[in-house]
């Protein structure tokens, strides 16, 4: 028997875009992450366990598509080539003072 729930207007937005793109109605995505999430919670996985996990299944997806010469290999870099370019490091001037005077 279906039962009516609140959510949150943040969720309801993204639990509705999500369930376009799956092909799913609204009440069929909120069910889908209600039981990923309590899959996740038996197996004692933390939510930093699972987006690890996710970074790590996306970089493996892209790797074997640079290997295969579907990608370039720039889209292994996690910060963009063009932002590290425009990148400027700066130190204080007192960085590595740490009152010796002699090594």
């Amino acid at each position: 028997m279906a039962k009516g729930i609140r959510v949150t207007d943040d969720l309801y937005v993204l639990a509705l875009a999500e369930s376009r793109l799956m092909n799913r109605s609204l009440a069929q995505q909120l069910e889908h992450w209600a039981k990923l999430g309590k899959a996740f919670e038996e197996a004692g996985a933390s939510l930093d366990d699972v987006r690890s996990a996710s970074v790590a299944y996306r970089h493996s997806q892209i790797a074997h598509a640079v290997e295969e010469g579907r990608r370039a290999s720039s889209s292994l870099l996690v910060i963009p080539k063009a932002l590290i370019k425009r990148a400027k490091l700066t130190f204080p001037t007192n960085a590595f003072d740490n009152g010796k005077t002699t090594w």
